[in-house]
């Protein structure tokens, strides 16, 4: 069984007014005990009041959009600041269905990899086309990069070791800040496993742009060869 206490949830959100206080209800009935870490990335909506206080729910509002890696880390220093030990990212949208949170504890609570990720169904009676290929093509990069396949890197359903995120620099605030991590992460020589995830698609709007986040993808791949030469960037 898992300590609550060195556990939490991290649920970077950007105007997700609409679905915060359905999720929110579905994780107290999983695991009810667990801390709530909510961060409002400059939502224009009611997302900053739409869970004022709720019990076991910490809000963090961001004055501007900064970005989903940037929301991340927000909700990890703070996690880090008062001794969380692990944190899960799930995201707003309902596209990660919380009944799976027990597996990733219990993979944790068994293998205590430095961080899981979850692994969608690509096929296209469960994900649009250019998702589809944007999944393939990063997770096959990725995994060229890092020696070891993984086969959903753009996954933001994770569990993550925070101890081992404080030797870790990270540049990047957008999306492309679910590749770094898992760049760096594997450069370091972290352990990770994968978790079967159901595949959901509901109507939620995406601040992906394809053809902008694979550029700024194939940037981030070609510089990722020449991190470790940068003292700025802790090993």
């Amino acid at each position: 069984m898992f300590n609550k206490n060195e556990y939490c949830i991290i649920v970077p959100a950007y105007q997700s007014e609409k679905y915060l206080p359905i999720l929110v209800e579905k994780i107290r009935t999983i695991v009810p005990d667990l801390t709530i870490y909510i961060i409002n990335d400059g939502s224009k909506d009611k997302t900053s009041t739409c869970l004022l206080n709720e019990d076991n729910i910490i809000l963090i509002n961001h004055k501007n959009n900064l970005g989903k890696g940037r929301a991340i880390l927000t909700g990890m220093n703070n996690a880090i600041l008062n001794n969380f030990k692990y944190a899960i990212f799930i995201d707003a949208d309902l596209q990660h269905d919380p009944e799976f949170l027990p597996k990733f504890l219990k993979r944790h609570e068994i293998n205590n990899e430095d961080f899981i990720i979850g692994r969608r169904d690509f096929s296209l009676a469960k994900m649009p086309f250019h998702r589809i290929l944007s999944n393939v093509i990063t997770s096959f990069f990725i995994s060229l990069r890092i020696g070891k396949r993984i086969h959903d890197s753009q996954c933001g359903f994770r569990l993550i070791n925070l101890e081992k995120m404080k030797s870790i620099n990270f540049r990047y605030h957008g999306f492309q800040f679910e590749s770094e991590f898992i760049i760096k992460m594997c450069d370091r020589g972290f352990t990770f496993s994968e978790v079967p995830i159901p595949t959901i698609y509901n109507k939620s709007h995406s601040s992906i742009n394809n053809y902008l986040d694979t550029l700024r993808f194939i940037v981030l791949f070609l510089r990722s060869f020449f991190w470790k030469f940068n003292s700025g960037d802790k090993k």
